[in-house]
């Protein structure tokens, strides 16, 4: 819902001519990036992990803010460093998370496709993995006009969209694998 809302929010700015990296950074770099931290502490089988998740999200708002105040200002430019960070910490507790349910004996027998959070996991992985390279490679070669790279960024998007929808319809497709 805070996703749809931030949507919103982003398409009325756009339409309005009000200048949106501000609102760009703050909804679509910071907050999906703390919301999917926050998502990776609360998953029942990453209670190994927890304090560095816990560890890892007061590092990214640590470095998201020395990136606003001496690299990267908020509402000048989009913040490529703290989304590319943030990316890599989301990534690298996407991969914890799979090494753990696949070592946990209580899912040797289990079908993976038929758990959600492996779904969730799943596409978390594919999302930010293509938004990290897509980050990584425009910061090096279009560091100026990151904001404008058209096609680009809809293909980042629609990676993201159908990452929520999967967040919203993963709960569905086990009983859908156990009914055939």
């Amino acid at each position: 819902m805070l996703t749809f809302l931030a949507e919103i929010g982003w398409k009325i700015a756009t339409e309005t001519q009000l200048d949106g990296f501000l609102l760009y950074n703050l909804l679509f770099v910071h907050q999906k990036i703390v919301l999917m931290l926050v998502f990776f502490y609360f998953l029942p089988f990453s209670c190994q992990i927890q304090d560095k998740i816990a560890a890892s999200l007061l590092v990214y708002l640590g470095v998201a803010l020395l990136n606003s105040l001496f690299l990267q200002p908020m509402e000048g430019m989009i913040q490529s460093y703290s989304q590319m960070f943030g990316n890599g910490m989301v990534l690298v507790f996407s991969l914890i998370f799979f090494k753990d349910i696949i070592r946990q004996s209580k899912f040797k027998e289990d079908n993976l496709l038929s758990l959600p959070y492996f779904w969730i996991a799943t596409f978390v992985l594919f999302s930010f993995g293509e938004s990290f390279i897509f980050y990584f490679f425009s910061s090096l070669f279009f560091p100026r006009n990151l904001y404008d790279l058209g096609f680009i960024q809809v293909f980042v998007q629609f990676f993201a969209g159908i990452m929520f929808l999967v967040f919203g319809i993963a709960f569905y497709i086990p009983n859908y694998l156990r009914s055939k």
